[in-house]
């Protein structure tokens, strides 16, 4: 069974299982108009354009587990993509990206409602908006997690699982925040310990190891999901950095050149300056961190990488994590088929385009 057949399987799951808990929550929140109606139907529409993975993979270590997908994992699935929403729109604000999942990310959509009402500063009203609204789907995703009706034990793990998780991705996301306003030129590990926290762990290990917790399997076997899961992980992190340098903007679906402009610390800057001349480093240091960078400057970053072979560098570490991953996949003691599913997993994610 490839990745693409199970997960079309699991996206339908959890779309289901969204549009029923929103549904059931929007009468609540409509009754603070305008902002309830408002909210619930934009966490909706921006949660079910995503690939709903994290959500996959819970259902996943759940299936792996216990041999069937239970009610449990679905839900604590939804909670997760909520979550992930919740991120994204925080890290546009963050950020400062204006697209995102090909449309304007949320708090752009709320900055322009402002500018249509004439509301004074268009910008900070958006901001303001995007946050709360970034919050409200983290709360709804907790409350999602404390309806969860198999054994208490279990449901008391993935929720303890899921606040510990989140807890250090805010503080992986407070390392990247400083190490891209910092001038000083971090190691590699701080690079990759900022990967692991802001995006690995709670990416594919949580997920994983939520589904595993929640289908009754061993613990041996949780810590092994666990590996995987950050080897995953560093994979994704490492193509984000790829495809935000050399990305087609029309697939990506959200603007090529970013990282530059908020002087992101990633592998690829780090390897791009080891390798570039004193008058190369002059030109990255007057590009990197700047917000009103030109398509233009980010084009001559672009090119100095592909002629230091960046990029390949980057697709051999990316090959090394794989191989990793490959390993810990094919020890996994469960049934052939979800090994597949992982397998395929691991090769989209090394050749993925988006």
């Amino acid at each position: 069974m490839t990745f693409e057949t199970y997960f079309a399987g699991t996206r339908k799951r959890l779309l289901r299982s969204l549009d029923k808990f929103l549904d059931e929550k929007s009468a609540a929140m409509t009754r603070l108009r305008p902002w309830g109606a408002d909210v619930a139907g934009r966490l909706s529409e921006f949660t079910r354009k995503g690939k709903l993975i994290r959500g996959g993979l819970v259902c996943l270590g759940c299936e792996m587990a216990s041999r069937r997908i239970s009610a449990d994992a679905v839900r604590a699935g939804t909670a997760l993509e909520l979550i992930q929403s919740a991120l994204l729109i925080h890290d546009d604000i963050m950020d400062r990206d204006t697209q995102r999942r090909g449309a304007p990310s949320i708090h752009r959509q709320y900055s322009l409602l402002a500018e249509k009402e004439g509301l004074p500063d268009a910008h900070h009203f958006g901001v303001s908006m995007g946050i709360c609204a970034g919050e409200i789907a983290i709360f709804l995703a907790f409350e999602a997690l404390s309806d969860l009706k198999g054994r208490p034990s279990q449901a008391a793990a993935v929720q303890k699982l899921f606040a510990g998780t989140f807890g250090l991705v805010g503080l992986g996301q407070m390392l990247d925040i400083h190490a891209g306003a910092s001038s000083r030129a971090i190691p590699e590990r701080e690079v990759l310990d900022i990967y692991r926290f802001k995006t690995a762990r709670y990416s594919f290990s949580l997920p994983l190891a939520a589904g595993w917790a929640l289908g009754g399997g061993k613990t041996a076997v949780r810590r092994q999901l666990e590996r995987l899961g950050e080897a995953l992980g560093l994979i994704f992190q490492i193509k984000d950095d790829e495809l935000g340098l050399f990305g087609d903007e029309r697939i990506l679906g959200k603007p090529v050149g970013s990282d530059i402009r908020q002087g992101k610390k990633t592998l690829i800057y780090l390897r791009l300056l080891e390798k570039a001349t004193p008058v190369e480093r002059e030109t990255l240091a007057a590009v990197f961190g700047r917000p009103d960078a030109s398509d233009e400057d980010v084009r001559r970053v672009r090119e100095l990488a592909l002629r230091h072979g960046v990029d390949a560098e980057a697709r051999k570490t990316m090959a090394r994590h794989g191989s990793r991953a490959r390993t810990l996949v094919r020890g996994l003691p469960v049934d052939a088929r979800y090994r597949e599913v992982l397998e395929t997993l691991l090769d989209l994610s090394l050749t993925r385009r988006k």
